[in-house]
């Protein structure tokens, strides 16, 4: 995967594949210092989204700093990923202008 950019509250992060020597026990990573999403590219798809929605709660919750378990971000990746699967249009509610 190229790097992608991405903007959350002005700020920039990269999302990129990891090197095999950057994962230890994880399948991705969220680095404020650096504003990186790190995740493993030899993931099979349903698993490498599911780990990047997983790691884009953690950029929200480190920006509005909140302090969630773990389970608590995998709670919140699964249902964010769920509702925008099984309802694509909402993206386009947020997109129009009235």
């Amino acid at each position: 995967m190229t790097d992608i950019q991405i903007e959350f509250m002005s700020q920039t992060w990269t999302i990129r594949d990891a090197q095999p020597e950057e994962l230890i026990d994880c399948l991705g990573l969220c680095d404020p210092r650096t504003n990186t999403i790190i995740i493993d590219p030899d993931l099979i798809r349903p698993v490498w989204l599911a780990t990047l929605a997983h790691e884009l709660i953690h950029v929200i919750e480190m920006t509005l700093n909140q302090c969630l378990t773990e389970s608590q971000v995998d709670t919140l990746a699964i249902g964010l990923m769920h509702l925008l699967k099984r309802n694509p249009e909402i993206i386009q509610l947020f997109n129009e202008e009235k």
